[in-house]
């Protein structure tokens, strides 16, 4: 599926692993293959473009016109004529939050705070009291008509007895007020360097940490995350 939507898009993706030779070089050796008839995107500074490029080894030798391009073709290169087909970087997505991502309460395909709640609740009727309930992260409150994330007082409607964790994304909980008492975190307790322990207008905690706030919920907790399940106990 993926090959046929690339093809329809006209799209060739090249990851660009370096250059040898820019074009006006003295050719070492012959290319093992070139690309030409194309929109070869360069993303320089002026993110100028090309009709050729010369490939040796895996790697770029040289970027430029037909002509240019063709000295660098031997008796062994494969020529590939790619009917105006675009050539771009390779492109590499750093960073991705996977949807759904393990066996907690799935927040993917919430809509609203009811729905959250909704989800909230389902699994507490599946669960014994006092069981930890663990959301999974890969959700956001931007996905909500509410636009905002489901706060201490929203939680303990649902769930007054067992303990509730929401996590949203990599940076940031919310607790309900049983969760809170089982970290035994209070207005009293001291904010953590590079943490952030919010407020309701009243001074109450409505529950969210931030940052390094969690960490008095993961005291070992790393940028992988924490496993909160194995914590219920």
């Amino acid at each position: 599926m993926a090959k046929k939507i690339l093809s329809r898009l006209g799209v060739i993706m090249i990851a660009l692993l370096g250059m040898r030779h820019s074009v006006g070089q003295t050719v070492s050796k012959p290319a093992d293959s070139i690309l030409v008839n194309g929109n070869i995107i360069k993303v320089d500074s002026q993110f100028t473009s090309a009709q050729a490029l010369a490939i040796a080894d895996g790697k770029i030798l040289a970027v430029g016109s037909a002509e240019e391009i063709r000295k660098f073709v031997g008796p062994q290169t494969r020529r590939i004529d790619l009917h105006g087909k675009t050539v771009v970087p390779g492109l590499i997505d750093a960073h991705i939050h996977d949807a759904g991502d393990g066996p907690g309460v799935d927040l993917y395909k919430t809509r609203s705070l009811d729905d959250v709640l909704a989800a909230i609740s389902a699994r507490i009727r599946e669960s014994k009291p006092g069981d930890l309930i663990v959301t999974n992260s890969g959700w956001h409150e931007g996905q909500l008509k509410e636009q905002r994330l489901p706060l201490r007082r929203d939680l303990d409607k649902v769930s007054p007895n067992n303990p509730v964790v929401v996590r949203r994304g990599g940076q940031e909980y919310v607790l309900n007020t049983a969760a809170l008492k089982k970290w035994n975190i209070t207005s009293q307790t001291p904010l953590p360097d590079g943490g952030q322990i919010p407020r309701y207008e009243d001074g109450e905690l409505n529950g969210e940490l931030r940052s390094q706030a969690l960490r008095l919920v993961c005291p070992m907790r790393v940028m992988t995350g924490c496993a909160l399940a194995a914590s219920s106990s």
